[in-house]
């Protein structure tokens, strides 16, 4: 199928006609920019074939805002050896007509189910045609971003499909074969699961009553032997009970206690008279530490009066120094005080002369200043005039646009009426000897003339009477009446308009606009001479003239300059010396105060110091204090010799404690009582552990544990019979299906080799090596290709929206390329369809599609026309 001519008019964007010809055999490449009508063009198509002509579903068809419009698209194709003509009306005046080459035409529901039945598809029973209806086309004419979308279409394509590839394809899924496989996979199913394979049902309930009797078989056994060993360990506590109460043993620990707790106590003593010369000890020690405290008094005493005597000379040193540094800071606080006062006289001084000096410049410029804002307003003052006068020329001569446009308009339409009207009227030539006249209604003729009339008009001959001439135009009374409206309304306009003709209208209205341009461009001189107006400009003088008198007054106020003021320094260097004389004197002055502080902290320390002494000096000098220091270096010799006795003792009876050794006693007298209490409570929790034992078997001997054992058994070996069955029969279905399922594979492999040999085909061009297997469905299902790490394989629809696209058209030019073989019409539309492909795989992709242009009609439209250049094909515009 290849498309020759198409034609739409009133559909959605498309008022006016829109034709396309000049469709080639192979690529048809239409670029356009967006909202360009691209993606209306491919709609107009689907719905030339795949709607009813008849639908009221079709309203989205008509232009926006138009509902009175009928959507009409005409297809002129060729298939096969025939051309075909197809006009389709919706909407409105609805028809459907479909010329063939040497057949007769066909028009109306006919025309239409013999397209569907030619090209493959269906039509809704009612309503808008939807996807599950356009069969072949609805594969291979791809929407816009629907180019990754490939399961449905081809499902719903699957019939056509099946029917090319041959009816065994269509029969695999209905043959004698495929009953055989439905049954036993029915059968296996019953006792696995469809998908994983575990048991269920029937086999699931055989195991789990398998395992729950090996489960309680278990228990029972577990019980026996539990039973068992109750009994022998049963006879082992009587056993022990009965030779404890023979040996009592016990009893020998309980008396071996009762010897190392009089051991123990014994030891005892001796710590208690340790820990008494312990602390007769330490009391001697502390009557040699006191007295030893004593005699170093006394020491420090006589050592405080050197050190006393030596702080005092030390302080009447410091009080002399701090003197003399209070006398040298008064001095320079003098010079300091003089400096500053002599620097904030000639800063006032300078202060003075730069303040007359600012004065007066002050008083020049405001002088400029004056000058300048006196010519600025006269200037003001006369463009503010000009401009007035310009504003109001500019309005008197002002004609409003529409009346002048009104005026065009009229003149053009007189003139055109006049002459239509002239090639209408009768013209009349007039050659009159010399000398001769006539007359042409109240007009005197001689000589040459001519005239043109448009009414019954009389000629009077002196002499030979009256000539009446009647125009002979039909329309002449119509264009008069319209001429005379005309020059009427046109008449009334140029008097309201105060002007002649139009040239004088034009001529006011262009002086007018000069005007109008000369007053904007008076109100920027305005406005650059007097920013804030005219009255502002003179409130602004006036308040400066005011100004320029208050500064003459002030300068002639000041005092005259002194002689040497010609020699100040400028007013920073008089500031910065006043300011460095005042830094100098604040250090001066703080300096003096500390000087004056440092002397009367130093006279303070040394009276201190003189009162030291003198404390320290009677403490010396008291008459009792040789006798005490006598008293106490006797006093500390006799705590000496006490302090060493005591010490003998108490070691003399440490080494006595450490022979008994009173810890190895203790922990005897704690480890002969825990046995004898360990041994007694265990012969009790025999005696109890007894009675249990005697309880539990007496228990467990009713319940016949054998013999319910021995049932378990017999139950267990026959539910694993039946396990086993099931498990052997489970295996061999399974088995069975497996081996059908693959002979069905191989047969359905056989049946897709002609679709697989075309979808391989393009692949090697897209993917070199690469391999796709066809589902069931006739979809593409796994892929297996060389990637970064060596080959890989996934399904399609795990595959990227960008290469699912790319697989998708290569689908669907294997299906048009078995299509073709089969000899059904084939044609392919991509709507922007490759939009989220990369450069590199669009180059191989326009490979593909060149390639398959050798054998099919291609239309594709892009809004991205320099990504399609090099398709070797000329790009072609949609133009309305």
């Amino acid at each position: 199928m290849k498309l020759r001519r198409l034609r739409i008019e009133h559909f959605k964007r498309f008022r006016d006609p829109l034709v396309i010809n000049g469709f080639t055999d192979g690529l048809n490449l239409f670029a356009a920019p967006n909202e360009s009508g691209k993606s209306t063009v491919a709609e107009a198509i689907r719905a030339a074939f795949f709607e009813r002509h008849r639908s009221g579903s079709v309203e989205h068809l008509r232009p926006w805002g138009d509902s009175s419009a009928t959507p009409t698209v005409e297809v002129e194709f060729d298939m096969g050896a025939k051309r075909y003509h197809l006009t389709k009306v919706f909407l409105g005046k609805k028809r459907c007509d479909l010329a063939i080459e040497g057949q007769p035409s066909l028009d109306g529901v006919a025309a239409e189910d013999h397209l569907a039945q030619l090209l493959g598809f269906k039509f809704p029973g009612k309503g808008a045609s939807a996807p599950e209806h356009m069969g072949i086309p609805g594969l291979l004419w791809i929407r816009q971003g629907t180019a990754h979308e490939l399961a449905e279409v081809v499902t719903y394509a699957a019939d056509h499909l099946r029917q090319v590839l041959g009816e065994s394809l269509g029969d695999l899924t209905s043959s004698s074969g495929d009953l055989v496989l439905r049954a036993v996979e029915a059968e296996r199913n019953e006792l696995l699961t469809p998908s994983a394979g575990n048991p269920k049902g029937e086999y699931a309930a055989a195991l789990q009553r398998k395992a729950e009797l090996t489960d309680a078989l278990a228990a029972l056994d577990r019980d026996i032997a539990a039973y068992q060993g109750s009994v022998d360990r049963l006879a082992t506590l009587r056993l022990e009970h009965q030779r404890d109460e023979q040996e009592r043993p016990w009893v020998g620990i309980r008396e071996q206690h009762r010897l190392a707790q009089a051991r123990l106590e014994a030891a005892q003593g001796l710590e208690a008279r340790q820990q008494a010369e312990q602390a007769t000890l330490q009391q001697w020690r502390a009557q040699t530490a006191s007295h030893r405290s004593e005699l170093e008094a006394f020491a420090r005493d006589d050592a405080a009066v050197t050190t006393r005597q030596q702080a005092l000379e030390k302080r009447a040193a410091a009080e002399a120094a701090a003197l003399t540094e209070v006398q040298s800071w008064d001095r320079r606080h003098s010079g300091a005080l003089a400096a500053d006062a002599q620097a904030r006289q000639m800063l006032e001084r300078v202060r003075a002369a730069a303040t007359r000096a600012e004065t007066a410049r002050a008083a020049g410029e405001l002088e400029t200043t004056l000058a300048a804002m006196t010519d600025a307003l006269t200037r003001a003052r006369d463009e503010r005039t000009r401009l007035a006068r310009l504003q109001a020329e500019a309005e008197a001569m002002a004609i409003p646009p529409a009346d002048l446009k009104t005026l065009k308009q009229l003149s053009e339409t007189l003139r055109d009426v006049g002459v239509r009207l002239d090639a209408s009227a009768t013209t009349l030539d007039f050659e009159l000897l010399e000398g001769q006249s006539l007359r042409l209604v109240d007009e005197e003729v001689k000589g040459h003339a001519r005239r043109t009339v448009v009414s019954r008009t009389e000629i009077q001959i002196d002499g030979v009477g009256c000539i009446a001439v009647q125009p002979g135009g039909a329309d002449i009374p119509a264009l008069t009446a319209q001429r005379d409206d005309i020059s009427a309304e046109l008449t009334t306009l140029l008097q309201r308009l105060a002007v002649c003709n139009l040239a004088e209208a034009e001529e006011r209205a262009r002086q007018a606009a000069q005007r109008q341009h000369d007053a904007k461009a008076s109100q920027k001189v305005l406005e650059a001479l007097a920013p804030k107006g005219v009255d502002a400009l003179e409130a602004e003088l006036a308040s400066r003239t005011v100004r320029g008198e208050e500064l003459r007054a002030a300068l002639a106020a000041l005092p005259q300059p002194a002689e040497g003021d010609d020699g100040l320094p400028d007013l920073a260097t008089a500031r910065g010396q006043a300011e460095h004389t005042a830094a100098a004197l604040q250090a001066a002055a703080t300096s003096l105060n500390q000087a004056r502080v440092g002397i009367g902290k130093a006279q303070s320390d040394h009276a201190t110091a003189s009162q030291e002494l003198a404390a320290a000096q009677a403490t010396t000098n008291d008459a009792q204090r040789a006798q005490r220091i006598v008293a106490a270096r006797q006093s500390l010799s006799d705590a000496l010799a006490q302090e060493a006795t005591a010490l003998q003792r108490v070691e003399a009876t440490a080494a006595e404690l450490k022979s008994v050794n009173l810890a190895l006693l203790r922990q005897d007298v704690d480890r002969f009582a825990r046995s004898a209490q360990q041994l007694e409570e265990g012969h009790e929790r025999r005696r109890q552990d007894i009675m249990r034992v005697e309880v539990d078997l007496e228990t467990k001997g009713a319940l016949g544990l054998e013999e319910q054992g021995a049932e378990r058994l017999r139950e267990l070996e026959a539910a694993t019979r039946r396990a086993d069955e099931l498990t052997r029969r489970a295996a061999a279905l399974d088995h069975l299906l497996g081996l059908l399922r693959e002979k069905r594979s191989a047969l359905a492999r056989r049946l897709r080799a002609p679709l697989q040999k075309h979808l391989d085909h393009y692949l090697g061009i897209l993917f070199p090596g690469a391999r796709i297997e066809v589902a069931d469905d006739l979809s593409p299902g796994a892929i297996t290709r060389i990637g970064p790490r060596g080959q890989e394989s996934g399904e399609f629809e795990e595959l990227s929206v960008g290469t699912r696209e790319q697989m998708g058209i290569v689908a669907r030019l294997a299906y048009a390329d078995l299509l073709q073989e089969a000899g059904r019409p084939t044609l392919l539309i991509l709507d922007d369809a490759l939009v989220n492909t990369d450069d590199d795989r669009l180059g191989q992709m326009k490979r593909v599609l060149y390639d398959a242009a050798q054998r099919h009609q291609v239309l594709i439209f892009t809004c991205h026309p320099a990504a399609w250049r090099d398709l070797g094909v000329p790009q072609r515009a949609i133009l309305n």
